[in-house]
């Protein structure tokens, strides 16, 4: 099962008890979900334009007039008990911002084409806003706080399995939406500001709908998710945006006139910074997701090294030829920061953003 995401975004409508809004969705170049905030009905399309964007539908399992739940704020130290939220083994639900006109916030755990998962058994509590502190504004993202005591402190982030990062929505996501409910909850809340909000949205033109959490790196030690039967691609977050692909990472071309992958499994692994030069990135592999096993029967003549949980990264020595490897385990994969390339560029962003 491959690791990346899918998400959704969803909202219902002005009649709370009555009616649900969908909105339109963001697709990833892997197979595997993430946290959604749920799906489109394609069907709709024209109603949706219509409408600005959104839909409205009769939801006859819920009676008119019956009072429902609203969440009042995403603010963790103004949360009360009328904000807790119960999702376990729920595939949806459905919650009215106080500040929002009574507009909803549909929403869900995992989406693929066939299936929606449901929400795993200890997801109850709060949904909140988490800053990061010390990286731009836009890393901040929307969350789910389990907090199995009285203090939200001794909580903890609701987590996607197997990958082990946050369900979250980024507020990066809220900024190109065209369903406004989560955005005018954080600009009424004081959250966005319209000045901060006009600026981003002319930074992220051109990159709605492309919005994956575990791809947006923000800092140089954030984890991402990486496929060693493709290549490394993720987005770092600037004064510009950058998506970088780098299909050649774990590809193997010695003596081979096609690329191709001498091993399969899943990973977290971040950049860091060379222990004897400033100027070099390393890549470590963090944790290790699905095991990492070979994919082609002569991998003991790959490039490639064989990864491990904890490791850096590394590739064989070329002899001076480049006609045959070298013996030995490989040395770590080396990224110039001084190298003048789109990649460094934007590695260079990411030791900057800290």
């Amino acid at each position: 099962m491959s690791m990346l995401s899918k998400l959704r975004a969803l909202s219902s409508t002005n009649r709370p008890s009555s009616t649900t809004k969908y909105s339109a969705y963001s697709r990833s170049a892997y197979a595997r979900p993430y946290a959604c905030f749920f799906a489109r009905i394609p069907d709709f399309r024209a109603q949706a334009k219509e409408r600005g964007g959104e839909v409205e539908l009769r939801d006859p399992g819920s009676p008119r007039g019956r009072p429902r739940r609203v969440i009042s704020t995403l603010t963790p130290s103004l949360l009360m008990e009328s904000d807790h939220l119960d999702l376990s083994q729920k595939r949806t639900i459905s919650r009215p911002f106080l500040l929002t006109a009574g507009l909803s916030y549909h929403l869900c755990y995992e989406w693929d084409r066939k299936t929606v998962t449901s929400f795993p058994a200890h997801a109850r509590d709060f949904l909140y806003l988490g800053p990061r502190p010390g990286l731009s504004p836009l890393a901040a993202s929307l969350r789910f706080r389990c907090t199995p005591t009285a203090s939200f402190d001794d909580g903890h982030d609701l987590l996607l399995l197997p990958d082990g990062l946050p369900w979250q929505r980024l507020l990066v996501q809220a900024v190109v939406s065209t369903i406004p409910t989560l955005r005018d909850q954080l600009l009424r809340e004081g959250h966005l500001t319209p000045d901060a909000l006009e600026k981003w949205r002319k930074r992220l033109d051109g990159h709605g709908g492309r919005v994956f959490p575990s791809l947006w790196l923000f800092g140089l030690h954030q984890r991402f998710p990486v496929d060693f039967g493709r290549g490394i691609n993720f987005v770092v977050v600037g004064e510009q945006i950058d998506p970088i692909t780098m299909n050649n990472i774990l590809g193997d071309h010695s003596g081979l006139s096609k690329r191709r992958y001498p091993f399969r499994g899943s990973a977290l692994a971040h950049f860091e910074r060379s222990p004897t030069d400033p100027h070099i990135l390393h890549l470590r592999i963090a944790e290790v997701l699905e095991p990492v096993v070979a994919s082609m029967p002569d991998v003991e003549d790959s490039r490639i090294v064989l990864s491990h949980a904890g490791a850096l990264f590394s590739v064989r020595r070329q002899a001076a030829s480049r006609s045959r490897l070298l013996p030995g385990d490989g040395k770590p994969r080396a990224f110039d920061l001084r190298a003048d390339t789109k990649i460094s560029e934007a590695l260079r962003v990411l030791v900057e953003n800290g």
